[in-house]
């Protein structure tokens, strides 16, 4: 019985240690975060750079409003990594629990400054600049960080179908509605590297994960 202890002792001390070695040996070759959505020829063809690279496409430029009534755009987002969604604030269950993961987010890169989130409403007749105010403050919500846009529907449904590639949803109606569980994650270029389920604890931990490696992608490129 002792031995079996000491070995297990054994392994609960060597087996950080091996990993360490592993990463530090072989992480910078094994750890990078994929690209999405490439871009393509009238022939559907994915298009390279001289170096033989994939080209991705980038998120498309968009103005809409905060919760401050300020205007916010893409150039409120340079050289920042950002996570976004698509809400409203009177949904009952499935917003609301991403929020929630949203907060989970929010703590874990409170003292980084080039981390920010975008929730941006699917219903924005409803959710007008104080709406988003008040939803903000329900989840605690760092308004330097963490941002609440309203504006044109169109140019939101715009900028989620070919912006975010994100479906609508068939209602049966005049009018499809965007309802979507997903987070987004976009590089500072502008460009998706990430997409997750914005109501699975896994998920969310994998998001955090992948914004670590991007960060650190950044760091070494400098």
């Amino acid at each position: 019985m002792r031995k079996i202890k000491a070995l297990m002792l054994g392994l609960l001390i060597l087996v950080p240690i091996f990993v360490f070695i592993f990463i530090y040996t072989f992480g910078e070759h094994h750890f990078k975060v994929k690209g999405y959505y490439p871009e393509t020829n009238d022939k559907g063809e994915v298009l390279f750079n001289e170096k033989g690279d994939t080209l991705f496409q980038t998120v498309q430029d968009f103005k809409l409003t905060d919760q401050s009534n300020t205007t916010f755009s893409q150039a409120d987002l340079q050289v920042k990594i950002y996570v976004v969604n698509f809400f409203y604030t009177d949904c009952p269950d499935l917003c609301r629990k991403m929020s929630s993961q949203l907060v989970r987010v929010q703590d874990a890169y409170q003292n980084n400054p080039t981390i920010a989130l975008v929730s941006i409403t699917t219903k924005p007749e409803e959710d007008s600049v104080s709406v988003l105010k008040k939803y903000a403050s329900e989840y605690s919500a760092d308004t330097t960080k963490w941002h609440f846009l309203t504006g044109d529907k169109k140019e939101i449904y715009r900028l989620a179908q070919n912006g975010f590639k994100l479906p609508l949803q068939k209602t049966g109606g005049p009018e499809d509605f965007l309802h979507s569980d997903k987070f987004i994650l976009v590089d500072k270029e502008h460009k998706v590297r990430g997409v997750y389920k914005g109501t699975s604890v896994t998920d969310v931990d994998r998001l955090i994960l992948e914004i670590n490696v991007l960060l650190d992608e950044y760091s070494k490129s400098k």
